[in-house]
């Protein structure tokens, strides 16, 4: 859920609308657009001031915006009263962009910033139109040369997805987070680190309050390096979750408060095979609970995230990410599922000025039994697999100017066949950095 950069790629704001709209920001979401690689002479000094104001506009087509099943699914008798006559499947979304970047450096210190604000218009479906946007500073802080973290804050606004909900007016979710970091190098091969993280997530829809999160996260850790290039961690984290506007529901008859606990014990590497092969990840064992419901919704079991990554050549790369998780979207934090999937992804640096980039997914999603929508909506267990394919290039033909297009097709089947869709989303943007 934490997403933080100290370099704004400006692939990342082409494919803004297309990710919000393909899902809202998430704390579990498929996997958007790889980061394009940055290339030196157009990267930016982290060793000097620098502020970097930009332009932007972002068209977005989308050929199932609110996420609908097929049509002989819509037009069920338990299905049909819940989707509105008024509005359109497709749409055609306008964005401007205005914002900056900057990096400010006092001494042993430096603090990065960013800003980006959007004014995103539909043209079939206008009760829809918002501002988003996100802003971000981070003091990047350091007592010595073996003592060192950061401290800072994020504030992210989109419009709400669509996919899991079945509430076709406007949603629009703000999120706060706040955060602080550390780690301290015992010696050359040993270090101790940790953090603490405090988010704050509000639906400004009344009708969807009930997923309004505020969660509080922490780890501590001990790090080891076996090598120059390769380490091996242990990590204990924890996190608390409360939902402040929700109402009790009733699972089984029995009144549900979803208020919740997590605590984990994870192993944490990461191995250099080659200098061009790398291999990363974490597993552990997760155990959730709900402290005035324990016998609803508990979940345990194992957790793990892996990732490799192959340099096969100055200008070409294959990324493969695995994992299996207890997961959430960002707009439906009720809905909680074991999400276990495979992503690849090419990258190929044409040239300087020209970058593509490559995605294909499939993701299983097992919701548990807390979940808003598997047992209060619709009183069922519920599977859901997503594939997805992706595909996007990068195209800057001077030092200031960006070009973005992308496409994406996603699939998603259910047990529930309400929750089943299709949809493709076309993007093209352009960025001008003063």
């Amino acid at each position: 859920m934490t997403k933080f950069r100290g370099t704004r790629l400006a692939f990342l704001p082409g494919v803004f609308v297309a990710a919000m709209l393909a899902g809202g920001h998430a704390r579990a979401q498929l996997p958007a657009f790889p980061a394009i690689p940055v290339n030196p002479d157009t990267a930016p000094d982290n060793t000097a001031d620098w502020f970097l104001p930009f332009v932007g506009y972002q068209y977005t087509y989308d050929n199932n915006l609110f996420r609908l099943p097929s049509a002989s699914v819509r037009n069920e008798p338990t299905v049909k009263p819940l989707i509105p006559t008024n509005i359109s499947m497709e749409d055609h979304v306008n964005t401007g962009s205005v914002g900056f970047d900057g990096h400010w450096i006092a001494g042993r210190q430096s603090v990065d910033y960013d800003f980006e604000f959007d004014d995103n218009h539909f043209v079939r479906n206008e009760d829809l139109n918002n501002n988003s946007g996100n802003a971000r500073a981070v003091w990047n802080w350091s007592l010595a040369s073996d003592f060192f973290g950061q401290l800072g804050g994020v504030y992210t606004r989109s419009l709400s997805g669509f996919s899991d909900s079945f509430f076709f007016t406007r949603d629009v979710v703000d999120r706060q987070e706040y955060f602080a970091n550390g780690r301290y190098q015992i010696g050359p091969r040993l270090a101790v680190y940790g953090n603490i993280d405090d988010s704050y997530t509000k639906n400004q829809a009344h009708a969807e309050e009930f997923n309004d999160l505020n969660i509080e996260t922490g780890k501590v850790g001990l790090e080891l390096a076996t090598s120059q290039q390769n380490t091996v961690a242990w990590e204990y984290r924890f996190t608390h979750g409360h939902y402040p506007q929700q109402v009790f529901s009733l699972i089984d008859g029995i009144p549900f408060d979803a208020d919740y606990n997590e605590n984990s014990s994870v192993l944490v590497f990461k191995y250099a095979l080659t200098d061009k092969t790398v291999f990363s990840g974490d597993g552990g064992y997760l155990r959730r609970n709900y402290p005035d419901n324990p016998e609803i919704g508990a979940y345990s079991g194992i957790v793990w995230h892996l990732k490799g990554l192959w340099q096969a050549t100055d200008k070409t790369s294959l990324s493969v990410t695995a994992s299996r998780d207890l997961q959430a979207y960002l707009y439906a934090q009720s809905d909680y599922f074991v999400q276990t999937g495979v992503a690849v992804s090419p990258v190929w640096v044409q040239s300087d000025k020209l970058t593509w980039v490559l995605v294909a997914s499939w993701y299983k999603q097992d919701y548990i039994g807390a979940s808003y929508s598997e047992v209060i909506l619709f009183g069922a267990p519920r599977h859901d697999t997503i594939s997805a394919e992706q595909g996007g290039l990068e195209y800057t033909p001077i030092r200031s100017l960006v070009f973005t297009f992308t496409y994406r097709h996603e699939l998603r089947i259910s047990n529930q066949a309400q929750f089943g869709y299709n949809d493709d989303i076309a993007n093209a943007g352009v960025k001008f950095k003063f």
